[in-house]
């Protein structure tokens, strides 16, 4: 912890963590508009050697996705640092699941999930704008897969 930690700016940084995958996962893109920056760069888990740059082409990458294509994202292991009172850094581990929405449900199980489930990390880099804190740069990475 450093001398420019503040638990609500912390807050905040947790809520954009988990409001990023809460947004993909309910394919709610246009959220993204409050969670990343203007000149945000993402990189998927999958995908890492190709990010993507700017709020908006990262948007429009999110919405060309197949609705049918169902995603998951489990998060832990949640972590936030101040570099300065307007520049903070993070990471989370992810376990994320994928399934066909065209697939049946099994009463009390669901769909089944499709291969490959992955675990991974994001890193992050928050800012704080005039419109509060957003992530910056967002880059995904996988560990293992199923």
């Amino acid at each position: 912890m450093t001398q420019y930690f503040d638990a609500a700016s912390e807050y905040a940084c947790r809520q954009l963590i988990t409001g990023f995958v809460e947004a993909v996962d309910g394919q709610d893109y246009d959220r993204l508009r409050d969670i990343l920056s203007e000149d945000a760069v993402f990189a998927r888990p999958s995908d890492p050697a190709n990010p993507i740059q700017g709020l908006e082409t990262i948007v429009a990458a999110f919405k060309k996705r197949p609705k049918e294509r169902l995603a998951w994202h489990l998060l832990s292991n949640i972590s936030v640092k101040f570099v300065s009172a307007d520049e903070a850094t993070g990471s989370c581990y992810i376990l994320m699941f994928l399934a066909d929405g065209n697939a049946p449900e099994t009463p009390g199980k669901g769909r089944k999930a499709d291969g490959p489930q992955l675990v991974g990390s994001y890193t992050d880099r928050f800012v704080r704008t005039p419109g509060g804190w957003r992530i910056a740069d967002r880059r995904g990475r996988v560990f293992v897969h199923t």
